[in-house]
């Protein structure tokens, strides 16, 4: 599904890119739930995206701005005045601006891997690769608020990282204790 949306949101931009609106449009994008997943930092941080001919390229911004700095930012092109403390508050994302214009068109990528490729059957795979597989065979799909978080966080980081990478540990005061050797 994440390559499926990739190629859609690509999909979406190139059409915008090539389209009379182009010249004057902003594009954000930051993913639906992103409290839950780990990466090598916290896990409440995630992947935004700013598309559009007054963005910078090819950067990589580490400013901290949250969901609030992103209808900020929407409100102050719009000369539209905060209507919370929260947004009033919060930093504008005013660093991925450029004082320019690149109004180049966009030509979203093709998948190098075909969407409907199957995973190897399950009496192919060992250990970790096994053990993901059995686990996500078990879970209840039709109701994405009901797969153990945990688990599939898991099984998220090893498809990603690589099935020999430890899983990171919760550190802080608040931490519990986990033991990886059930996984």
């Amino acid at each position: 599904m994440v390559a499926d949306d990739d190629l859609a949101l690509g999909r979406i931009v190139e059409g915008v890119t090539r389209s009379r609106f182009w010249a004057s449009t902003l594009v954000l994008v930051v993913e639906d739930d992103a409290q839950n997943g780990l990466d090598h930092v916290d896990g409440h941080r995630t992947v935004a995206l700013a598309i559009g001919p007054h963005i910078r390229h090819g950067v990589v911004d580490s400013n901290f701005y949250n969901h609030s700095s992103m209808i900020r930012t929407i409100q102050d092109i719009f000369r539209i005045p905060p209507q919370t403390r929260f947004v009033a508050a919060a930093r504008p994302m005013t660093s991925l601006f450029m004082a320019g214009t690149d109004t180049k068109t966009y030509t979203a990528r093709k998948p190098n891997v075909a969407f409907d490729e199957m995973n190897p059957p399950l009496k192919a795979l060992q250990g970790r690769p096994r053990w993901a597989a059995q686990q996500s065979l078990t879970m209840n799909w039709h109701d994405p608020d009901d797969v153990p978080s945990d688990v599939l966080n898991r099984i998220l980081w090893w498809s990603s990282k690589g099935y020999d990478k430890e899983y990171p540990q919760a550190t802080g005061k608040n931490a519990k204790t986990r033991d990886n050797s059930n996984y």
